[in-house]
């Protein structure tokens, strides 16, 4: 089926229903995108991987007259526009069977002697066989019902050193097709020139030389040379539009991407150049277009294709305490080809261009969900008049880039913003994301709602209520006056008294007596340590301890059976002071017990004079009774909840988050001169996402909380409206693929793959979030 999708819940701005005429692809996890030519159209390749073959949609991509018409001499019928290549029963979409679980797609752009268009897909699968697919005669067969040409494959396994085979499995392929300068698109290579394309195995680079045989058909391609790519570990490749002189390989295993010169390639070890990502593994790489900006006197300059890098980098393998799991993100780095700086940008206001400031941080999301893979879109050059495929909305003056963002809400035409540089990138939340490239930071809706950046405040969404309802409860009060845009993040927030230690709730062990006041509980595994030297959990000495239940042991005397017998029918009635906590047990003061409620029968651990068993709640207590909880909204669940810190009775606590984007107009750049040095106002160091403070009355029951076990005390917004699009329908969406596409006839598409919910979306920036024009499309 086909729809325009519906409005995406966290933007608040309704989609377009008008949905376009499109095909039905029947997709099973659709994974890889890639387009060529076909003639008179264009083809988009789609990795159908579930179904081991690929579908074909047809773009017409013949430029439209300078009223927005169709040419009469274009040849490509508007029935056929985006619709599927069809199999020989008209009604399903033909599948082109390319070999097991295809997954990555290069568009080769050739031509036949004529100078018509042939291109060419390249595919890699789950083995180290290439599949070359002929574009054109796929699409002549509507015409001639005759058979496509079969598809070719090219196994690139390679030889070891020891006279093995090399682990060959293909991970990437990519070509490097001419791009016309006047309108930055790619186009077809001339009439009997070949196209360079890179493979990436799982050992090794090889460089292909891709072109078409004597009678303009698809031919196995020429290995013009390869190297081995050990230690690196490639998961994507890159180059530079429109440049075959080098390929950028990311590297899964190592730091950040390295860059090979095609030259170089002569067989044995690659020879490399590596750009760092902070230490940091990478999963996809892409490489900026040509795009354009102002110079300091306000005139149009026009930056180097290649300027700047894009790396989606994976998740810290290690957690920090107190801390939500590092989830990657997205970072830019110059690669020394333009006026960028080589390495990663520094943080806003410094300039990339001439400015050595703290690295930025990765852009990641506000919510939940890990960034996939990310690529920049073509970035509109500004001219006088129309040039198709920008005839209309003509700009003049850099930037030129059109984002539909829903705001200003007074005039449709204000409502689309201009950029100087895009990119997007995918995410597991099913969503794909806009970026603001040349500012570091997500589009979001709400920096275009008030003046002075005053939408992008975080919001207390709200008041903390405490739990149990009780006379005189104690306070706390949010000060969101620390709230920092980029930093608070959006989550749910429980405070409790005496809380449950995570991870200790229940802890089995045997208790036997370590002096005249002291309690030994000793327990298996010996990893308490664990807790003990976490920074945010802190188990220590003032901490307690009570028993949820208690066993016989060694000794079975009648008053210990009796003992055992009285606990067992009132388990968790008192606290016992920690006055020592070591890997393998708790030393408990038996003097410092509690009784809850008071009142309580006297507990006679010395009926057990051997010792008993008991299964134990560690809580926090002492000089920091509260411990603070953090979690995602709409998700309070406690065994899912981060300890985030604890607090003191009466305290104040800052809550400390990793910065996510760089979302304000401007950032004070610090003072390094003064005393103390003042840190620049977007600097990692600066990393308070609020702050409260607690006063009033002591809480007497254990468990008492900001909050409780079915709703977090208190919610916080981001200040985040994302500007994105999505499948709001589809409820497991893991978008992966994102693929820029333009053509004469479209200035700017974006593909993904919503591998999770076997569909694919097609997206028009500049009519993304439209209320009255179809911005969004889906093929199932």
């Amino acid at each position: 089926m086909n729809r325009a999708l519906l409005l995406l819940p966290l933007l608040a701005i309704a989609c377009s229903t008008n949905a376009s005429t499109v095909g039905v692809g029947q997709f099973n996890a659709p994974t890889g995108l890639a387009a060529t030519g076909a003639g008179d159209r264009d083809v988009m390749f789609v990795a159908n991987t579930g179904r081991d073959g690929l579908r074909a949609l047809q773009l017409c991509n013949g430029p439209l007259l300078l009223d927005g018409g169709i040419d009469p001499a274009d040849t490509c019928p508007t029935n056929q526009d985006r619709q599927f290549v069809p199999a020989p029963i008209r009604v399903f979409p033909a599948t082109v069977e390319t070999g097991e679980r295809p997954m990555r797609i290069a568009g080769v752009r050739l031509s036949r002697a004529d100078g018509s268009s042939a291109g060419v897909a390249l595919v890699t699968g789950a083995d180290s066989s290439l599949a070359i697919v002929d574009a054109r005669t796929l699409i002549e067969t509507q015409s001639t019902g005759g058979a496509p040409r079969p598809v070719l494959h090219l196994d690139l396994a390679g030889p070891a050193p020891d006279g093995g085979t090399l682990e060959s499995q293909l991970v990437d392929v990519v070509a490097a097709n001419p791009v016309d300068p006047e309108v930055d698109i790619e186009v077809s290579a001339a009439p009997g020139r070949t196209v360079t394309a890179f493979v990436a195995t799982r050992s090794e680079l090889v460089v292909l030389d891709v072109g078409l045989d004597a009678s303009g058909f698809a031919q196995v391609p020429s290995i013009r040379a390869r190297c081995t790519l050990g230690p690196v570990v490639a998961t994507k490749l890159a180059v530079v539009p429109g440049d075959d002189a080098q390929v950028f390989v990311a590297d899964g295993a190592g730091d950040g991407v390295v860059s090979i010169q095609t030259a170089s390639v002569a067989g044995g070890s690659c020879t490399v150049d590596r750009f760092t990502a902070g230490g940091r593994q990478v999963r996809s790489v892409a490489l900026s277009p040509r795009w354009y900006d102002q110079d300091a006197s306000g005139q149009t300059r026009t930056r180097p294709a290649g300027e700047l890098m894009m790396m989606v980098v994976e998740p810290l393998a290690t957690a920090q305490p107190g801390r939500e799991l590092d989830t990657g993100g997205v970072l830019f780095a110059g690669t020394g080809r333009g006026l960028v700086l080589r390495g990663i940008v520094p943080i806003p206001p410094f300039d990339p261009t001439k400015d050595v400031a703290e690295p930025m941080q990765p852009i990641s999301l506000p919510a939940k969900g890990l960034t996939r893979e990310g690529t920049f879109l073509r970035a509109i050059k500004p001219r006088p008049g129309p040039l198709p495929p920008d005839v209309v909305n003509i700009c003049t003056a850099p930037p030129c880039t059109r984002l539909y963002v829903g705001q200003p809400t007074t005039s449709t035409p204000s409502s689309v913003q201009l950029f100087g540089l895009l990119a997007v990138v995918s995410a597991t939340d099913g969503i794909t994301y806009f970026i603001d490239v040349p500012n570091r930071r997500l589009v979001n809706y709400n920096r275009y709602t008030l003046a002075n950046d005053a939408g992008l405040s975080p919001t207390l969404d709200s008041v903390p209520f405490y739990s149990p309802v009780v006379t005189s409860p104690p306070v706390l009060t949010v000060d969101t006056s620390t709230f920092e845009p980029g930093v608070t993040h959006r989550g749910s927030w429980r405070v409790v008294w005496h809380s449950r230690i995570p991870g200790l709730e229940r802890r089995a062990g045997a208790v036997t007596r370590a002096g005249a006041d002291i309690l030994r509980f000793t327990t298996t595994p010996a990893d308490l340590a664990t807790w003990r030297d976490d920074p945010a959990i802190a188990l220590g000495a003032g901490d307690v301890v009570s028993f949820a239940a208690v066993s016989l042991a060694a000794d079975t005397s009648q008053p210990c059976q009796d003992m055992v017998s009285s606990e067992a029918q009132n388990p968790l009635r008192f606290e016992l002071t920690i006055t020592d906590v070591q890997p393998d047990h708790l030393d408990l003061q038996i003097s410092s017990i509690v009784y809850r409620p008071a009142g309580s029968a006297v507990f006679h651990p010395e009926a057990c004079s051997g010792g008993f068993g008991a299964v134990a709640e560690v809580r926090a207590a002492g000089t920091q009774p509260w411990l603070v909880l953090e979690g995602k909204t709409g998700d309070p669940e406690a065994a899912r909840l981060t300890v985030n810190g604890r607090v003191a009775e009466g305290g104040k606590f800052l809550v400390h988050q990793q910065r996510f984007d760089y979302p304000r107009s401007t950032y004070d750049p610090g003072d390094p001169t003064s005393v103390p040095p003042k840190l620049p106002q977007a600097a990692s160091a600066n990393n308070v996402a609020f702050s409260f403070q607690l006063s009033g009355p002591i809480p007497v029951t254990p468990g008492s909380s900001f909050g409780s076990t079915s709703a977090p005390g208190w919610n916080i917004g981001s200040g985040y409206l994302p500007v994105a699009y999505a499948d709001s329908t589809a409820a497991a969406g893991l978008a992966t693929v994102v693929y820029p596409y333009s053509s004469r006839r479209l200035p700017s598409l974006v593909f993904t793959s919503l591998t999770g919910s076997n569909e694919v979306l097609q997206a028009d920036p500049a009519l993304v979030l439209s209320t009255t024009a179809t911005g969004v499309v889906g093929y199932h």
